[in-house]
């Protein structure tokens, strides 16, 4: 599961090494809302997005949500 990695990211750095995790593997634009969203929907990671037309055109990983 790709979460895994964004634990032990989580976990090794914070969520500064969980947002470069992300960046580094999606970019930015669509790829970069999509992980972004399938993140969120695990219920493990609070995102914070920026809305343009009411649309996420980018977001950032603010929280683990998970027991640590």
């Amino acid at each position: 599961m790709a979460d895994n990695d964004y634990v032990r990211a989580y976990r090794s750095g914070g969520i500064r090494e969980v947002n470069d995790l992300v960046t580094k593997k999606f970019g930015t634009g669509v790829s970069l809302v999509h992980a972004l969203e399938s993140m969120e929907e695990t219920g493990l990671w609070r995102i914070k997005w920026h809305d343009v037309h009411g649309k996420p055109d980018f977001g950032a990983v603010m929280e683990f949500l998970g027991d640590d």
